[in-house]
């Protein structure tokens, strides 16, 4: 009667742990970002900006705008919001190396 009961809870604890693998195989799944489509959600693709680069980091506003901001009548765009937040601390440093 042991071995039935033992028998009976590692089959349970066997099927369990198959349902959390498959669980988390379809989670990884959902999780998957289909780049091709980033362009067409970004909001700035058709704007034109001051500058052709982010002035903090340097990396071309074609390859993606994620912030901007409207500084001296003119607008900039900037990567990320951590760049945006560099620019602002000395806008006239990094103009100044436009």
């Amino acid at each position: 009667m042991r071995h039935l009961i033992l028998t009976l809870i590692i089959l349970c604890l066997l099927q369990s742990c198959k349902q959390k693998t498959q669980v988390d195989s379809v989670s990884e799944k959902s999780m998957v970002i289909d780049s091709s489509n980033l362009l067409e959600k970004n909001p700035y693709k058709d704007f034109v900006f001051d500058a052709k680069k982010d002035l903090v980091c340097g990396m071309p506003t074609s390859a993606g705008i994620s912030d901007t901001l409207h500084y001296s009548d003119k607008v900039y765009g900037f990567c990320s919001k951590e760049c945006k937040d560099e620019f602002v601390k000395n806008p006239a440093a990094y103009l100044a190396n436009k």
